[in-house]
C-alpha cells in the first residue's frame, strides 16, 4: 500500500518499527566489530554468519513458484486472529493444526445467548464495527463471509446522562455547567475550563500533532517521541498546565476511570483514526458476533480447532530445524509435535504462562510477556419483560447513555429496535472498562447469575436513577427482570483481561519486538496487542495477516506472501515499498539470544534517513522469489542493507 494512503496509525506503527530496526543493526554491527557482510539466510542466503551456523539454507533452493511449500505449522489459539491465520493457511495449501485451550473459538468474539429465540443474546466482547477507513480489513472479512450486518446506533434519541447526580443531558444546550462542576456552582474545575468545554480542550492537546503529521509527517512523529514517555494526565498538567481537579472532570466525562494514564501518544494516534467520525456509520452483526465465528469455522473445514488443548511449552530444536510445541489436555494426556513455525496468537498474559525458555525471544519481548498492560471490561446485560426503554422512554433507536454512577455506560441493542415491544428484550444494563470494571467485577462470579444478588440490586438501582425522568423506578425494573448475565473479561483464564492498553513508553519500545518473528523465524505472535489497532478486531486481523507474510517470507516464498496481499488485502503496518522492512524483521528474527547485542538507550537511534532502501531484483528472482542480495553490510560507519 502507498504510504500517502496509510492511516496515520499505521505510518506510525511503520516508523517505529523501522527506527527500530536501525538501532538493531547498528547494534549488531558495532557487536561484531567488522566490516565483512553480515549474512542472513532465509532470503536466498547461503550460510548463517550471525547465527554462528555454516550450514546450508534449506530455503536456498530454486523451486518453481507453482511448487508447494512443503512445511507444517501450528496456531495456537481459535480466536478471530487465529481462525483467520488458519483461513489463509488453507487457501495457499499449508498444512496447520490448531489448538484451542478453552472449550469454544472465538475468543473475545463472544455472543451469550439466553435463549434460541432470534434477538435474545448480547455480545460479551467485540459487539460494533465502524465504516472507518481502519476498519476496512474487519468489514471485507465481513462481506466475504456473506455475516448478515445492521446499523448500529451510538448516538441513539433521548439517551440520558447523569453526573454529580445531575439528570441530562441539560434542558437548554447552552445551559453553562449543567453538572455543576465549576467552581461557581460549588465544584472544583475553573469556570474558564468548563466554559471552554470537554471536547475542545482535549482537541487543542491533540491538534498541533496532527497538523503536524498532517504537515510534515516525519518532523510530526519527531516532535510525538519527545512526549512519548508522558501519560494523558502529565501531559495535560505539564503542558496545557491542567490543575489534576480539571484533568479529573475531563476524563471523567468522556472515558472510563484510569483512562488518563496511558499513554499520550497512544491518545494523539488514537485521534487521528476517529477524526471526521460523524461522517461514518457503525455496524453490528444480526445474531451476534459469533455468527462470524460460525462462519471462519465453516471456513477452514474439515479443519477444526482442537479445543481444551493447552500448549504449555514452545521451543526451538534447532538440530531438526523444528519448533516442538507441548500441549496438554484437561485430562493431563500431553504430547509434543514438531512444526516448521508456530503463530502464537493467545493474549500476552496468558503466553507468559507458558515455558518459552528455549523459544529464543529477544529480552524485549519477553518483557512484553511480563508487563505490557491489560486493561479489563465488565459487561452486564438484562432480560426484561419488555423493552420498556423504548415504550417508556422513547428511546427508539439505540444510543447510549453515560454517567459516573457504577454502571458508567448503558447500551441500548440496535438489532432488536423493531422487535415486538411486548416480548421480552435485552439490554446491556452496563459496559465498564477499567478501574471501572475492576469494582465491577467484584460483584461478578464466573457462573453468573447465580450468587449475584447485590449485582442485580446496584444495576437495577443505577438503571432507574439514570431513567427517573421518564418515570422509570427501581420496583418498576425489579418487577421487569427476567434474568441476567454478567461477564468479567479479567476473570476468564483464557484472555486475562479484555485489550491491551500500552503505558507510556510502552508502545514505541515493545511494539517493534511483538512483531518480529522469534526462534529462528519460526515463532510468531499475532493478536490485537500486537498490532497499532490494539483493542480492535481490525487488530487482529492486522497482525495474523502480518505473521503469515513473514513466515511466508522466511521460507523464501515471496510469491505466495503476495498472493495473501492480493487476496486479503494490503497490510497496513507492513512495509512492502521503499524501505521493505518486512525483509529486514523475517531475517532479524532468526538471530540466536547470543547474537542479541544489549539494548541501547533511546538516545542512540540513528538518523532514519541512514536506513537505506532494499532493492528487490525482481528479474533476478528465483522460484522461491528470493532477492539477489540478502546482507547486512557495514559502510563509512553507517547501517544499511545492500
Amino acid at each position: 500500500m502507498a504510504v500517502g494512503k496509510l492511516s496515520f496509525t499505521a505510518r506510525y506503527a511503520r516508523q517505529l518499527i523501522h527506527e527500530s530496526i536501525s538501532l538493531q543493526l547498528c547494534t549488531l554491527r558495532e557487536s561484531h566489530n567488522t566490516k565483512l557482510p553480515i549474512h542472513l539466510s532465509g532470503l536466498g542466503g547461503t550460510n548463517d554468519t550471525l547465527s554462528g551456523a555454516n550450514r546450508p539454507s534449506e530455503e536456498g533452493a530454486h523451486l518453481d513458484d507453482s511448487t508447494p511449500l512443503n512445511v507444517k505449522f501450528c496456531i495456537i489459539g481459535a480466536g478471530v486472529a487465529g481462525l483467520y491465520i488458519a483461513m489463509i493457511l488453507k487457501e495457499l495449501g499449508i498444512q496447520f493444526d490448531l489448538v484451542e485451550a478453552s472449550d469454544r473459538a472465538g475468543g473475545r468474539f463472544y455472543t451469550h445467548r439466553f435463549s434460541e429465540t432470534p434477538h435474545d443474546y448480547y455480545d460479551v466482547g467485540a459487539m460494533r464495527w465502524s465504516e472507518f477507513p481502519m476498519m476496512k480489513k474487519a468489514l471485507a472479512l465481513f462481506e466475504d463471509l456473506d455475516v448478515p450486518l445492521l446499523p448500529y446506533y451510538v448516538n441513539g434519541k433521548n439517551t440520558p446522562m447523569i453526573f454529580n447526580s445531575i439528570l441530562g443531558p441539560p434542558m437548554h444546550s447552552s445551559e453553562f455547567d449543567p453538572y455543576k462542576f465549576s467552581v461557581t456552582n460549588g465544584g472544583m474545575v475553573p469556570d474558564e475550563f468548563v466554559a471552554t468545554g470537554v471536547q475542545k480542550i482535549l482537541e487543542q492537546a491533540s491538534a498541533p500533532y496532527l497538523q503536524l503529521l498532517r504537515e510534515d509527517f516525519e518532523q510530526g512523529f519527531q516532535k510525538l517521541m519527545e512526549v512519548d514517555d508522558y501519560s494523558i494526565r502529565e501531559y495535560l498538567r505539564v503542558y496545557m498546565q491542567l490543575d489534576y481537579h480539571t484533568s479529573q472532570w475531563l476524563e471523567t466525562y468522556i472515558a472510563p476511570s484510569d483512562f488518563f494514564d496511558q499513554s499520550f501518544t497512544e491518545f494523539v494516534i488514537m485521534s487521528s483514526d476517529f477524526h471526521d467520525r460523524e461522517d461514518y456509520r457503525w455496524k453490528c452483526i444480526d445474531g451476534g458476533s459469533s455468527v462470524a465465528i460460525s462462519a471462519m469455522l465453516n471456513r477452514i473445514a474439515p479443519h477444526k480447532p482442537e479445543y481444551c488443548t493447552t500448549a504449555t511449552r514452545i521451543a526451538l530444536n534447532r538440530t531438526r530445524t523444528k519448533v516442538e510445541v507441548k500441549s496438554v489436555t484437561p485430562s493431563g494426556q500431553s504430547s509434543i509435535r514438531q512444526y516448521d513455525s508456530v503463530f502464537n496468537t493467545t493474549p500476552l498474559s496468558c503466553s507468559q504462562n507458558m515455558d518459552l525458555v528455549d523459544a529464543e525471544l529477544h529480552p524485549t519481548q519477553r518483557d512484553a510477556l511480563r508487563c505490557l498492560r491489560y486493561d479489563t471490561s465488565c459487561k452486564v446485560a438484562i432480560k426484561f419483560k419488555t423493552p420498556w426503554w423504548i415504550t417508556r422512554c422513547s428511546i427508539t433507536e439505540g444510543g447510549i447513555s453515560f454517567g459516573d454512577i457504577p454502571i458508567r455506560t448503558c447500551c441500548y441493542p440496535s438489532h432488536s429496535i423493531h422487535d415486538d415491544p411486548k416480548e421480552p428484550a435485552v439490554l446491556i444494563a452496563s459496559y465498564t472498562i477499567g478501574q471501572d470494571a475492576q469494582r465491577m467485577g467484584t460483584l461478578i462470579n464466573r457462573d453468573s447469575p447465580f450468587g449475584e444478588s447485590r449485582l442485580k440490586e446496584v444495576v437495577l438501582r443505577d438503571l432507574a436513577r439514570l431513567h427517573a425522568r421518564s418515570g422509570i423506578t427501581y420496583d418498576f425494573l425489579a418487577a421487569q427482570y427476567i434474568t441476567h448475565h454478567a461477564y468479567n473479561w479479567r476473570d476468564n483464564p483464557f484472555s486475562g483481561g479484555a485489550f491491551a492498553i500500552f503505558a507510556p513508553g510502552q508502545f514505541r519500545h515493545m511494539y517493534p519486538y511483538l512483531t518480529r518473528p522469534a526462534a529462528d523465524g519460526r515463532l510468531h505472535f499475532a493478536g490485537e496487542a500486537s498490532s497499532a489497532h490494539h483493542a480492535w478486531v481490525v487488530g487482529a486481523l492486522e497482525s495474523a495477516q502480518r505473521a503469515v507474510i513473514l513466515s511466508l517470507l522466511r521460507f523464501g516464498r515471496r510469491d505466495l506472501a503476495k498472493k495473501v496481499e492480493e487476496r486479503w488485502g494490503p497490510s497496513s503496518e507492513l512495509d512492502w515499498e521503499g524501505q521493505e522492512t518486512a525483509y529486514v524483521q523475517a531475517m532479524l528474527g532468526r538471530l540466536e539470544p547470543n547474537c542479541v547485542a544489549k539494548m541501547e538507550t533511546p538516545e542512540s537511534y540513528i538518523d532514519p534517513d541512514e536506513f537505506h532502501d532494499f532493492e528487490d531484483d525482481k528479474s533476478s528472482a528465483s522460484v522461491t522469489n528470493e532477492p539477489d542480495s540478502d546482507k547486512l553490510s557495514v559502510r563509512s560507519g553507517r547501517c544499511c542493507i545492500a
